[in-house]
């Protein structure tokens, strides 16, 4: 999951390839990505892996690294 999720973020969202994205890496707090990408977000993590995650519990807080990401998919 976590290698999925850090592909599709590069893939996504990140167009400078020096960047390095690591599990703790702050996404949308350090920049790297903005809020409006929690939608695409949102609808990969459906898509690839079945877990429909309730709009209010995807915020700029609870997914700036991908680490965070994962514990709230692993809850559904």
């Amino acid at each position: 999951m976590e290698v999925k999720l850090i592909k599709f973020i590069k893939d996504e969202y990140i167009t400078d390839e020096e960047i390095d994205i690591t599990p703790e890496t702050k996404l949308i707090s350090s920049g790297l990505i903005d809020s409006f990408s929690l939608v695409s977000l949102q609808a990969y993590i459906e898509k690839e892996f079945g877990k429909r995650i309730p709009a209010p519990l995807i915020t700029a807080e609870s997914f700036d690294t991908v680490n965070q990401m994962i514990k709230i998919i692993n809850q559904f």
